[in-house]
């Protein structure tokens, strides 16, 4: 296959109409001398051996580098081997390698990108983007394939993909280099208007998966499932392509594969020169990379490419169902979110991901027993907390004081109940640290009285949170309070905020996080308060907005 269609242009020699009658004289010399041409040439060839060797020894050699996703690397080599057949004075060097292993490139300023990109995720584009490279598309797809959820025999379908994200079984890896996991993370967006969906809320759902990955991460996990292991019992479900199911289902007949009601998304391996390139060169083939890579483009259309792709178990441009509906049959395809919406999703979820340290500080004054519909403003915080606390993976650290005026001892407006620690570190009596911090949340509706002691204990709360900072985890102290401070023998407002900005070290940071319990809380003041630390404040009057809350206070550090 030759890296230009084009047909060669005529020879100035041609000769025209008037001169073809003097030809014709000596057509039977011009015959015979081109058979003997013809003879001798057979014989060079013959002597000479193999020809594209020969060719090849002829010609200075230009090297091309292409990397692509792995499971098109046999259908990349067979393109590249057609193309040089045709052209072998081209070398393409073929490796393979996912987008995290490209974007691992990005950082390495000795390191030399491909010139050519067969990438294995939707977010390609913007991890070149923000590295200050380009990326051009010669062909949007050279083949696709599904992505459903995988799981055991028993595995049923979700009702969407939000859903999912919100039924505690989801197995993702990192979606930030594995394309399967990337799509489960954006299907929400795609389907936000069959769901009734919006980004808020999708991004509640996504809190407790993100930290559960991040705990696996800091432990040093990948966070790919491994499919062997799937078996009746089991109840997770992990997102994958359907080509992978296909192949990993031959080494597990356990295997189920099912697809949300709403759709399924598709991952497309699209063929990218990455070689700074601009749309008028790719036009005017004036650069080797591009030439190569629509070279290839054109043998992915060709018989021998679409029949390749199909014995490969991917769907060609089409998206047309696998012979006898094999994987995801002809399950209803969802839309691509906007590139926007793509690189905004990946970031959350990075800033989501790191694990959290809480020190939960609650307020225990006197009116935290003031009725709010049927519960107690006590209560609500309560509540809320044991909806984070279900929300955060045994990697967490969580502690918990309580606060009002001469609470604690000696006069101090505070007292410890569960230090900081993690919820899965072993406590006294067989128990973790999570079941201790648990039995305390609840043991805190008993213990309300007092003044609102709110000063004394930001400042002493962020000093210890402080001291037991670690880079691993996003330390914060959260604060439940419904009102401003009423203990006159505090610091005052002025000198807490003086204290706290002096304190603040962005080498080491602190954010205090506020949640306002109730319309009472004086928004003004605890709004000073958070701004020091560079944290927010926030008003609930929910349990189940707690994890709202959480989303947009880790998402804002």
């Amino acid at each position: 296959m030759s890296l230009d269609d084009s047909t060669a242009p005529a020879s100035v020699d041609n000769p025209g109409p008037a001169t073809r009658g003097g030809l014709a004289g000596r057509a039977p010399l011009l015959i015979g001398l081109a058979l003997v041409l013809i003879g001798g040439a057979f014989a060079v060839f013959a002597l000479g051996g193999d020809d594209a060797e020969a060719g090849a020894a002829d010609c200075v050699s230009e090297q091309v580098t292409l990397t692509t996703a792995p499971v098109m690397e046999d259908l990349v080599k067979a393109a590249v081997k057609d193309v040089n057949a045709d052209e072998p004075c081209i070398d393409v060097k073929v490796t393979a390698g996912t987008v995290k292993d490209v974007v691992a490139l990005l950082a390495d300023p000795n390191a030399k990108l491909p010139e050519i990109w067969i990438p294995d995720s939707p977010t390609w584009k913007g991890q070149l983007t923000q590295a200050g490279w380009t990326g051009t598309e010669v062909a949007p797809v050279l083949a696709q394939t599904p992505v459903g959820l995988i799981g055991g025999p028993a595995a049923s379908a979700p009702a969407s993909w939000a859903a999912a994200l919100d039924g505690g079984n989801l197995a993702m890896a990192d979606p930030n280099g594995e394309g399967a996991s990337a799509l489960a993370l954006l299907a929400p967006f795609a389907e936000m208007k069959k769901t009734g969906e919006t980004a808020e809320s999708i991004n509640e759902k996504v809190v407790p998966v993100a930290q559960t990955y991040g705990e696996r991460a800091v432990q040093g996990a990948s966070g790919e499932t491994d499919l062997s292991t799937i078996t009746a019992s089991s109840t997770q479900l992990v997102p994958l392509t359907e080509q992978a199911y296909l192949a990993a289902r031959r080494g597990n007949d356990q295997l189920s594969i099912v697809a949300p009601q709403t759709g399924v998304p598709m991952l497309q391996y699209p063929l990218i020169d990455v070689n700074r390139g601009s749309k008028d060169i790719l036009a005017q083939g004036g650069d080797l990379s591009a030439r190569v890579a629509r070279a290839i483009g054109r043998w992915f259309t060709s018989s021998a490419g679409i029949d390749a792709i199909a014995a490969a178990e991917l769907r060609g441009p089409d998206g047309a169902p696998l012979p006898n509906d094999i994987g995801l049959g002809d399950a209803r395809i969802l839309s691509t979110v906007n590139q926007k919406t793509t690189d905004d999703t990946l970031r959350q979820w990075r800033v989501l991901a790191v694990p959290s340290s809480i020190l939960a500080v609650v307020d225990l004054s006197g009116s935290m027993k003031t009725v709010i519909g049927d519960t107690s403003r006590i209560q609500l915080a309560v509540n809320a907390s044991q909806v984070a606390l279900d929300a955060f993976p045994a990697q967490a650290r969580i502690g918990i004081w309580g606060f009002s005026k001469n609470r604690g001892a000696d006069g101090a407006s505070w007292e410890e109940y569960a230090t900081l620690d993690r919820l899965d570190a072993p406590a006294a009596d067989g128990k973790t640290h999570g079941d201790v911090v648990r039995e305390e949340a609840d043991a805190l509706v008993g213990r309300v009285k007092g003044g609102t002691g709110v000063m004394d204990t930001t400042l002493a709360a962020y000093k210890y949170a402080q001291e037991k900072w670690d880079p691993a985890w996003f330390n914060s102290v959260v604060i439940f309070t419904d009102g401003a401070s009423d203990d006159s023998s505090s610091l005052s407002l002025a000198s807490l905020v003086e204290q706290l900005k002096s304190l603040r070290d962005p080498a080491k940071p602190v954010k205090v996080i506020i949640i306002g319990i109730s319309q009472d809380a004086d928004t003004g003041e605890l709004d000073e308060i958070a701004a020091a630390t560079g944290g927010q404040n926030y008003l609930v009057d929910d349990p189940n907005q707690i994890l709202g809350v959480l989303a947009q206070a880790l998402l804002n550090r």
